[in-house]
């Protein structure tokens, strides 16, 4: 897993999130423009983090790991504790609105509450395991050291392991589908799932896909958001946004979308409006 890419696919989910409403033709922020840079300064120095640890759990070792764990451990609380401290400031900031004004905030405002809630959730427990994974390596490469040798006889590069072709990868979906989401695709039965799966699959390479994982992400969404989720505007505003990343990466940003969405009570139709997002 790296860490850094998954906390920041985290961020590009929250940021889908309205930072203000209008209640009775007035603006109130959810999140003010100083908040904000707070918590993107906080998101930066999780990444950084996080990169590091990616770094030195590649390599296998590192002679500062165990003082990169601490520091990693030590941020893991900190998005929310920041989300603590912006709710002592907002009672302050908000006192002046009126009972109805603020009953209209409050429940405008809770799809980006309950997200942040979410983002920091995730992000402390993706760190905790980052600083325990960092732990854990040696602090210089394991087994003996190499003898020199006055002349080594060159030996060929091992052959790299092959990535699966997409054509595989759409073959062994039913199987992934049934691991990752049995509950979206309890209803089929084996040959139905098998079509359904290569419908998927077919879709997503007219997309544009071009990688594993843009595959079985894109099959994630079809099945657990249903066959019309990417007509859905909020769907589809994410896959034409070109400033997203490459379609994968867009498509990857659509299914934890998806998956924060879901979350709520009332499923997808407990989720805000793009349109109306003002960062």
């Amino acid at each position: 897993m790296a860490y850094a890419d998954r906390i920041s696919d985290l961020a590009r989910t929250l940021a889908q999130y309205p930072t203000n409403v209008t209640i009775t033709g007035s603006r109130i922020d959810i999140r003010t423009a100083k908040q904000l840079e707070s918590l993107n300064a906080q998101i930066s120095n999780d990444q950084s983090l996080a990169r590091d640890g990616d770094t030195l759990i590649a390599a296998g070792s590192g002679k500062d790991a165990k003082a990169l764990s601490q520091r990693i451990g030590d941020a893991a609380p900190q998005v929310g504790n920041l989300l603590a401290a912006f709710g002592a400031q907002d009672a302050e900031r908000l006192k002046t609105l009126s009972i109805m004004s603020k009953q209209k905030f409050d429940a405008s405002a809770a799809s980006r509450l309950q997200a942040e809630k979410r983002f920091a959730d995730e992000v402390a427990k993706l760190m905790m395991q980052e600083a325990q994974a960092v732990a854990a390596l040696p602090t210089s490469p394991c087994g003996p050291k190499p003898q020199p040798t006055p002349t080594p006889t060159p030996s060929p590069s091992p052959s790299p392991s092959p990535v699966p072709s997409l054509d595989d990868v759409i073959a062994s979906l039913p199987g992934y589908l049934q691991i990752t989401i049995p509950d979206a695709v309890a209803g089929y039965d084996a040959d139905s799932l098998a079509v359904a799966s290569k419908a998927a699959g077919d879709a997503a390479i007219k997309l544009g896909v071009k990688t594993p994982d843009g595959i079985t992400d894109y099959a994630t969404v079809q099945f657990a958001g249903g066959p019309n989720i990417t007509s859905q505007p909020w769907a589809s505003a994410i896959l034409k946004d070109t400033g997203l990343g490459t379609i994968d990466d867009r498509i990857a940003i659509l299914n934890n979308a998806l998956q924060a969405r879901l979350s709520f009570p009332d499923g997808l139709t407990d989720a805000p409006s793009f349109a109306s997002t003002s960062r």
